[in-house]
C-alpha cells in the first residue's frame, strides 16, 4: 500500500470507495501542481483563490477540499465557539461511522474560540480516544478533522512525506 492509500484511510478508515474516489484527485496535486489548477480550478474560484499558489499552498487546499468533498473535514471561522465546532465534528464522527460523540452539550457553556477552543476539543475528543487535526492554511478558517489518537504520529509522518502541513493535537 502507497503513502498516500495509507494517509487517506487513516480518514476513511473503512470506506474504501471514498479512499478510490480522493486518490486520484490528491495524485494529481502532488505529481502536476498545474494540471490540477486547471482542473479544478471552479472550485479555487469558489475560494477566492484566483492565480496560481505556491505548490505548498495548492496541495494544502487540494487535501482540504478533497476531505471536505467526502465531509470528511470541517471547515469553520477561527471565532467560531468550541461547542459549534464540536456539532461539526459529530458530523464528521458519523460520517466514518465511528463510536462516540463530543456532543454541542459536551463543552458546556464553553464558549472559547481561537486557539482554546482547538485545546477544548482535544480534551474532549481524548476519553474516546480520538486526536483532533487542524489542516493549515494561511486564512481566517479552521479546517478540521479527526484520526484515532493511537494514529497521530503516523497521520503526522505521512503528511510531511507526502507534502501536506497540518497539526495533530
Amino acid at each position: 500500500m502507497d503513502s498516500l492509500t495509507q494517509f487517506l484511510q487513516l480518514f476513511t478508515l473503512g470506506d474504501h470507495a471514498a479512499a478510490a474516489r480522493l486518490e486520484p484527485r490528491l495524485a494529481l496535486v502532488l505529481a502536476d501542481p498545474a494540471a490540477y489548477h486547471a482542473q479544478f480550478g471552479e472550485e479555487l474560484l469558489e475560494r477566492g483563490i484566483e492565480g496560481d499558489l505556491p505548490v505548498q499552498e495548492l496541495r494544502d487546499v487540494a487535501m482540504i477540499d478533497a476531505l471536505l468533498s467526502e465531509e470528511l473535514v470541517w471547515e469553520a471561522d477561527w471565532q467560531d465557539a468550541a461547542n459549534y465546532l464540536a456539532g461539526g465534528l459529530d458530523e464528521i464522527l458519523t460520517r466514518q461511522q465511528r463510536a462516540g460523540r463530543l456532543g454541542e452539550q459536551a463543552l458546556g457553556a464553553r464558549r472559547l474560540v481561537g486557539p482554546d477552543a482547538l485545546d477544548a476539543l482535544q480534551d474532549a475528543l481524548e476519553p474516546l480516544g480520538l486526536a483532533l487535526v487542524l489542516f493549515t492554511l494561511d486564512s481566517d478558517s479552521y479546517a478540521l478533522s479527526v484520526v484515532a489518537d493511537g494514529q497521530a504520529e503516523d497521520t503526522r509522518q505521512l503528511a510531511a512525506a507526502l507534502g501536506f502541513t497540518l497539526a495533530v493535537y
